[in-house]
Order: structure tokens, then C-alpha cells, then sequence
């Protein structure tokens, strides 16, 4: 298992070297966002091709991982275009400056990649087990928790892109929708999207007698709670839209939920 978990490490170091080169070009590291989730695929591809991993479930996980990761890369790719640098990108540059055109290959680039290993260690059991493995309710309950996150991921993402494509708009938060029962519904669906592939993984995981499924999800989760998803994002909002405040006190931070007050419709 060991071996099969370094194998994807050479071509995520050649990729994060690739996309570097890029930003240098653009003079723009937020293109990091874009490359995320093709990592991720490129690592699960990594492991399909060494494992020679063939059977229903795989195929099926396979095909959920690359849904996602194309999803999530053109969403990206077209919600940054003609965009300037990510604010969270800037203060980044501006606190490693000088020389932050080298540091961002360790500090973003390289970074990025180890984390995608990390993370792509979980599906290592998956295509170590017998293809045998038979369809079981876990794999059915944990496609749909995995279409769930799809779904809400995907309409909040698109919610929030039309919202910030108005010229014209009489508030800055976007109360409506989705984000009437969250301030933060597409990393709620992100969320749904990891602990799916997690339950999806159980099988495989006892079959295998490996704890590693559980570190995705759990890293995930953290980093949407607590590093570069929820708390990263609200830092600071009230001060660059004033009507943020009054939309916090009654909206749910991240699990959906009925606002505690009547929330104005758009």
C-alpha cells in the first residue's frame, strides 16, 4: 500500500512546477485555484493505472471524482477570467515580498501538491481490494450523499457567480437561494461531496484494513471550517460590505437552516 500511496508524487511535483511557470507569466498565483481538483483526478488516475483497478465500484468512484474535478476546475476558470489577483492571494504576496515570485513555488505551488497527496491517500484502498467487491447499501448511500454535495455545490457556486455578475445591485450579500439557509451552502456541499466518497470507501476500507479513508474527509472538513473556507472568507467581510453583519445574525454559518428572521428575497 505504501509504494502505490508515493506513486503519484513525481507527476503532482511536475504539475505544480507547470502551473508555477504559469503564474509567473500572469503574474497571477491565484491560478492555483484552477489546478486543485485536476490534482486530485490526476492522483486517483495515478492509482487506477498502477492498481489495475476494473470492477462496477471503481469505475463508479472513478467517474465521481472526475464529474467533480472537471466541474469544479471550469467553474473556477470561468469565474477568475479577467479577474485580478484573489485578494487572499495579494495579502499573501504583499506579507512575502520581496522575492515572492520564488517563495510562492514552496509557499502556494508546492504546498498545494503535498496537500493533494495527502488527501489521495484515502482512495488507496479502494483500488487495492479484490474487483470483485460486490455493490453494497454503503456505496449506494454514499453516491447519494456525493450527488447531494454536487448539487447544492453546484447551484450555490452559480448562484453566487450571476449575484456578483450584476452592475447594478441594491445590496452586497447574497441572501436568496441557497444562501438564505447559509452564509456558506457550497462548502456545505463540498462537504457532503467527502464524507460521500468516505462512506462510499467503507467497503473497501475494511476489506483492506486501513484507517486512511478517514484522512480526506477530516482534512477537509477542517480546512472548510477552519483554515481557507469559512473562517478565511468572513474575515474581515463586515468591514467590505456593511450588510453583512445583519445577514451573519440570522443565517446559519454553514450548515443549512431556516434564517432566524425574514430575510429580503432578490
Amino acid at each position: 500500500m505504501l509504494s502505490l500511496m508515493l506513486e503519484p508524487l513525481p507527476v503532482l511535483f511536475l504539475l505544480a512546477v507547470a502551473m508555477w511557470l504559469v503564474s509567473l507569466y500572469k503574474d497571477d498565483v491565484s491560478i492555483v485555484d484552477y489546478s486543485w481538483s485536476i490534482m486530485l483526478l490526476v492522483a486517483v488516475l495515478v492509482y487506477v493505472a498502477r492498481a489495475g483497478a476494473e470492477s462496477m465500484v471503481n469505475l463508479v468512484l472513478i467517474l465521481m471524482v472526475a464529474i467533480w474535478a472537471l466541474r469544479l476546475a471550469s467553474f473556477l476558470i470561468k469565474r477568475g477570467r479577467n479577474q485580478p489577483e484573489d485578494r487572499r492571494y495579494s495579502a499573501i504576496r504583499k506579507k512575502h515580498s520581496p522575492n515572492f515570485a520564488l517563495k510562492s513555488f514552496y509557499l502556494i505551488f508546492m504546498f498545494q501538491a503535498f496537500l493533494v497527496w495527502v488527501i489521495s491517500v484515502s482512495f488507496v484502498p479502494g483500488f487495492l481490494v479484490d474487483t470483485s467487491l460486490q455493490w453494497t447499501l454503503l456505496h449506494s448511500v454514499g453516491a447519494a450523499f456525493w450527488l447531494l454535495g454536487m448539487i447544492i455545490e453546484t447551484i450555490a457556486d452559480n448562484q453566487l457567480h450571476r449575484f456578483n455578475q450584476l452592475v447594478i445591485k441594491d445590496q452586497q450579500t447574497l441572501d436568496a437561494g441557497l444562501w438564505r439557509y447559509s452564509r456558506h451552502p457550497n462548502y456545505f456541499g463540498e462537504f457532503c461531496i467527502w464524507w460521500g466518497w468516505c462512506l462510499f470507501a467503507i467497503p473497501a476500507a475494511l476489506a483492506a484494513a486501513s484507517p486512511v479513508l478517514l484522512i480526506a474527509p477530516l482534512v477537509m472538513t477542517m480546512l472548510l471550517l477552519k483554515i481557507s473556507g469559512v473562517s478565511l472568507m468572513e474575515r474581515g467581510i463586515v468591514e467590505r460590505r456593511p450588510d453583512y453583519q445583519s445577514y451573519r445574525d440570522c443565517t446559519s454559518s454553514f450548515f443549512p437552516w431556516p434564517p432566524l428572521e425574514k430575510v429580503s428575497d432578490n
